[in-house]
């Protein structure tokens, strides 16, 4: 077979073709607003359509500059799409209108803005991203404060938090920068002249943002900016200066939930990006991460956020003490710097451990720490007191048990001369027992005190008191309920650590199942059923299935969860098939791009949809019935890609096994169209020239021919001629068969009329054969389609009359049973090898001697037989007849005058 396996250069050049429909993104970047960005866009845009380009004005935003408004002139505009939103009027890029009209250029100003929430993506960056992948160049402006890793610098120099913010990756992966830059004081002189706000507005502006040193810092800022990124893409794409640096620089940065973690995570963007390096943030999850509140945990995942679109690389770990996760990630990864904020090493009053960076000292003395400096102190708070401190009054039953029965064991004990030290430990097991056994922190220290006092109360002088007289009892009493607090705190710390490592473990049992299940799949019906389960069993919450096929859904499977009712679970289900959602899905399957829930596009929707991608296409969509009050935590967010990647892998498997099973079937018809043609041309060679050799003897000289041996000839033509239909009948029967062009036509048949059909297409002239046939009862009927059993009767008598000598007996009998008619066909010939048997029903089965089907056949007439009974739900077989021949066994479904086909009458 020849191989179709694409060459490198091939490969190559598909890949070049794919870069050339991304579209390339061109940034006008200024350090602040009225620098002349808009201007110098439009003035771009010109000069493109100048040199025949297709250029059209998506968006531009407003502005009283006279200059800037004329350039819109000559320009095609894409109408703006009009947005009432909580009773305002706001005008939008109109992204679909953009699609359809597909220029080669569109124009998008303000990059950073953030979109009404009605809108497809959360902020116009996403728009724009959209159009690239679409093959769209796009040409767009923004100023320096809003790139995302600058936003620390830039409020420390102004003092002012700017809100739209844009990725880094953005900035860096832009094919061109332009610098749009004017000095600082002519900047601030248009701004008195009223050319880039009105009077009253640039004013207050002059005292704030726009005061020179704030001007010049800025400026400086976009240069270097600019100038790194001209360094980032040098590094990148010079071969030369790649194997110059050996040594890739690797930082290391810790995730929390503190409100100045955002700015560590800006600060090693940066440093990471100066030193050409890559950057891992590390999120570490303590075995009180449940505790958190809603709002640590949403900042928890906009921190994670943040750290995916500056380009980092986020990794999850379960450990009590972060000192010892990040110095042991560092060394197993190679980390070669570590960055931490100064807040982060205050020491609590409740933390009685050293600073984390002596800590980290001594864990790694030869790991440089670049500590970040932070004004914006975190907030104090309380570690989780109140939730350690609550309890159940179920726990208080608990405790009344325990007690009552470590009081009478220790009672007893007392009675028979146990010391009073070992009738303290018995307190101290109870104390434990209620640690494992109740739920808060809070019943460790009554339960400690509660033993105190009934060891008091029962077993010191004064008995039955709560007075002591010996001196030692205070200091008994102090170490008896020191030593409860801490054994069952140490038993309580012991519970919560478990409870987390068997969710842990869950979590990666799911996945290792789901793999397994995975590989044991055999369709693609249940490779979907186990893929789908596993991420209901992971999230525990209902999940949609969309297959797709062309771009289009063709079909939708729901997965509902035990977790919830079934109520819910139905108004779940209704959602998924709002048209509203499956929008949403088509974007995805055009676009091969997350959306939904806890995303930037469609985030008002109702869940969180995956694309499946397999073979470079989408097989199918997930959507999980997320809500905005409950995201899926990162680390659950980790495993379900890892589960859809599975799912991916299985696919693709089951995709590639379909394609070499038809290649093979492929190849196998090849080979037997290869045999067939070899065949065809060697025996009807044979009976062709003798059918023409006999002609041109009786045309030639018929009148010197006697009559005995005219009729010889005559039988001899007849013979071949009917061995040549017989032949030309099996191979169109076969190959319709093949092609599955041949449909069955079931009906009720007369088992003798079906017979008596069959041999008059096989008795020959002048028969030596003693043929037969036997019916019981007589009236006997069968389903059948009769064009097809015709044929097996014509070819296995045939079959009998070729492999038998003259005077041979063939018989024919078909018998009822309960639920079928039982024919068999057997002879009194010298019967089939048994080397032969064994292969006997396969196409093309010859041999030189005693060959299935005929001497000169191909052998497909009992191959055919085999084939056309299967459809009838039977199997022909074949034995040794006594004493001597072979008989063909099958059997058809049985009928009567009354039934109809398909009923079934057993």
């Amino acid at each position: 077979m020849e191989n179709t396996r694409p060459t490198p250069e091939t490969f190559l050049a598909r890949l070049q073709q794919e870069e050339q429909f991304i579209g390339k993104l061109k940034i006008f970047l200024g350090y602040a607003a009225g620098v002349g960005k808009t201007y110098a866009m439009l003035d771009a845009a010109h000069q493109a359509q100048k040199l025949g380009k297709d250029v059209v004005v998506g968006y531009v935003e407003p502005h009283p500059r006279p200059d800037t408004i004329a350039l819109l002139e000559g320009l095609e505009q894409i109408p703006t799409k009009k947005i009432i939103y909580k009773g305002k009027p706001f005008q939008e890029l109109d992204i679909d209108e953009v699609l359809k009209r597909k220029p080669e250029i569109v124009i998008i100003d303000e990059l950073a803005h953030t979109n009404v929430p009605t809108m497809r993506h959360k902020k116009r960056f996403g728009d724009v991203e959209e159009l690239l992948a679409k093959g769209i160049h796009v040409y767009t402006t923004v100023n320096i404060q809003h790139i995302e890793s600058l936003h620390d610098i830039v409020e420390e120099l102004t003092g002012i938090k700017v809100r739209e913010r844009i990725p880094d990756y953005l900035i860096d992966q832009a094919a061109q920068i332009k610098i749009v830059d004017i000095e600082p004081d002519e900047l601030i002189q248009r701004l008195q002249e009223g050319k880039i706000y009105v009077k009253q507005q640039a004013e207050k502006a002059l005292q704030s943002f726009f005061r020179k040193q704030n001007l010049v810092s800025l400026r400086e800022i976009a240069l270097r900016r600019a100038a790194d990124t001209i360094n980032y893409k040098q590094v990148n794409s010079d071969e030369s200066i790649k194997h110059h640096v050996q040594i890739e620089e690797h930082l290391l940065v810790g995730i929390s939930s503190s409100p100045t973690n955002a700015k560590v995570i800006r600060t090693t963007a940066r440093l990471a990006q100066a030193l050409h390096g890559k950057f891992t943030a590390l999120y570490v999850q303590n075995v009180q991460e449940h505790d958190r509140n809603n709002s640590n945990s949403e900042r928890l995942q906009q921190h994670i956020k943040l750290v995916e679109q500056l380009g980092g690389h986020v990794v999850i770990v379960q450990e009590d003490d972060v000192a010892a996760a990040l110095a042991n990630y560092a060394q197993i990864s190679g980390v070669t710097k570590l960055v931490i904020g100064r807040t982060s090493m205050k020491k609590k009053w409740w933390r009685p451990n050293t600073k984390i960076s002596d800590r980290l000292n001594e864990f790694v003395p030869n790991l440089a720490i670049h500590i970040v400096p932070d004004q914006e102190n975190e907030q104090f708070y309380f570690p989780t007191v109140k939730n350690k401190l609550s309890f159940e009054w179920l726990d208080l039953l608990k405790m009344a048990v325990v007690f009552g029965i470590v009081s009478v064991v220790g009672l007893y004990f007392y009675t028979i001369g146990v010391s009073d030290s070992n009738i303290i430990t018995i307190y101290i097991l109870g104390v434990l027992i209620l640690a494992i056994w109740s739920s808060g922190w809070m019943m460790s220290i009554i339960s400690s005190i509660i033993a105190v006092l009934l060891f008091n109360y029962f077993f010191t002088e004064p008995r039955f008191s709560f007075n002591a007289y010996h001196r030692d009892y205070p200091m008994t009493f102090v170490i008896m309920f020191l030593s409860g607090v801490i054994t069952s705190s140490l038993t309580k710390k012991i519970k919560e650590q478990t409870i987390v490592a068997v969710r842990k473990s869950y979590r990666m049992e799911v996945l290792l199942d789901t793999n397994r299940r995975l590989q044991h799949a055999k369709s693609i019906e249940e490779i979907i059923t186990e893929g789908m389960s596993q991420i209901v069993k992971l999230v525990e919450k209902p999940v949609q299935f969309f297959e797709i096929e062309n771009n289009l859904i063709v079909n939708s499977i729901f997965f509902r969860t035990e977790s919830i009712s079934s109520i819910e679970n139905t108004k779940i289900a209704s959602f998924f098939e709002n048209p509203n959602e499956h929008g949403v899905v088509s974007w995805v399957i055009n676009n091969k791009h997350v959306a939904g829930v806890s995303t930037d596009i469609f985030p008002e929707v109702n869940a969180y949809y995956l694309p499946v991608i397999s073979n470079e296409k989408v097989k199918g969509v997930i959507g999980i019935a997320l809500s905005k009050q409950s995201p899926l935590p990162a680390f659950e967010r980790n495993i379900l890609h890892a589960i859809i990647n599975d799912f991916s892998f299985a696919l693709d498997k089951w995709y590639l096994q379909k394609l070499n099973t038809e290649v093979a079937r492929e190849a196998e018809m090849e080979q037997m169209r290869a045999n067939l043609l070899r065949a065809v041309s060697h025996d009807l060679r044979t009976p062709l020239t003798a059918i023409s050799g006999n002609a041109d003897i009786l045309l030639s000289s018929a009148s010197q021919i006697r009559e005995d041996e005219k009729s010889r000839i005559y039988e001899d033509i007849y013979k071949n001629s009917k061995w040549l239909v017989q032949m030309v009948e099996n191979l169109l029967a076969v190959s319709k068969l093949e092609d599955g062009q041949f449909a069955t036509e079931m009906q009720l048949e007369l088992v003798e009329d079906i017979i008596q059909e069959a041999l008059t297409h096989v008795v020959r002239l002048n028969n030596t054969h003693e043929i037969s046939y036997h019916i019981e009862p007589e009236f006997l009927f069968a389903e059948m389609d009769a064009r097809l059993i015709i044929q097996v009767l014509i070819n296995i008598i045939d079959n009998a009359l070729t492999y038998t000598p003259s005077g041979s007996v063939i018989t024919i009998e078909a018998k009822e049973s309960e639920c079928f008619v039982h024919f068999s066909i057997s002879d009194d010939g010298p019967g089939i090898d048994d080397a032969i048997k064994t292969n006997l029903f396969e196409p093309f089965t010859t041999g030189k001697v005693q060959r299935s089907d005929s001497r000169r056949g191909l052998g497909l007439g009992l191959a055919l037989c085999q084939t056309i009974l299967k459809l009838h739900g039977s199997e022909i077989t074949v034995s040794d007849n006594k004493p001597k021949g072979t008989v063909f066994n099958f059997a058809l479904k049985k009928g009567t005058l009354s039934s109809k086909v398909g009923d079934d009458i057993c």
